[in-house]
């Protein structure tokens, strides 16, 4: 047995300057980072996504202007992403956040978990409606990452022992990003795994529009797919 994030019980909430808002934000996925060059292990807590709205506000609430508002915090960092209908310069706000909130607090729940193998097992706690997690990590040199997040969306195949895990968003991180913070390396992106070796990844990202040959527009997309080596797992909540 271990422990694992229990994310219906998970938040994490950012209070403004002046105290004017306490903003719960429920926990959808972590990234913890291993940095052994620099011997720091962080974890970054990506919070589920809302709308733009006018805080308050007698009516009206949702700005008509509207974008997808989530991100990341950490102990010391953070990242939101704005996303609109196309894609802008303030599609990311990131830094430390002592220099943008006033506090940022953490309330998580851990509970026990059992990593699940082989596929059969994996499989049935999939039909018997077990709540399950996925863990999957990369590395690459002095850097690896462990994402963990609930398993929204799981295929299951009882004829032919196979599974698929396709969910999101997570935070995943760009080891050839040249950065001063670690929270700039991280995007939202979708994984997809089917083996507990390697891991497929669509991630957020300006997606030129193109028309006769020419870019008429660029909007912020999950684009590009790619496949790295990787260690998976599904871990039942039991």
């Amino acid at each position: 047995m271990t422990t694992i994030y229990d994310y219906a019980r998970s938040f994490v909430t950012f209070v403004t300057h002046g105290r004017g808002n306490n903003a719960r934000l429920q926990v959808e996925s972590v990234c913890t980072l291993y940095d052994t060059q620099a011997d720091t292990t962080t974890d970054y807590f990506f919070f589920a996504s809302c709308k733009s709205e006018d805080t308050f506000a007698v009516k009206n609430l949702f700005y008509q202007d509207n974008y997808d508002f989530c991100g990341v915090f950490s102990k010391e960092e953070f990242v939101i992403f704005r996303t609109r209908s196309t894609h802008t310069e303030g599609f990311r706000d990131e830094g430390l956040w002592r220099e943008r909130f006033e506090d940022v607090k953490f309330d998580l729940v851990q509970v026990e978990s059992e990593v699940l193998t082989p596929n059969r097992e994996i499989i049935q706690a999939s039909l018997d409606g077990v709540p399950l997690v996925g863990s999957v990590e990369i590395e690459d040199g002095a850097l690896k990452a462990v994402m963990t997040f609930p398993i929204k969306t799981m295929n299951a195949n009882n004829i032919d022992d196979i599974y698929q895990v396709d969910t999101g968003p997570l935070p995943f991180p760009d080891f050839s990003a040249n950065v001063d913070l670690h929270v700039k390396r991280l995007s939202p992106a979708y994984v997809a795994y089917n083996a507990p070796d390697f891991a497929d990844f669509v991630v957020q990202q300006p997606l030129p529009i193109m028309k006769d040959g020419a870019e008429v527009a660029t909007v912020t997309h999950y684009s590009n797919p790619f496949s790295l080596p990787a260690k998976t797992q599904v871990i039942a909540v039991r």
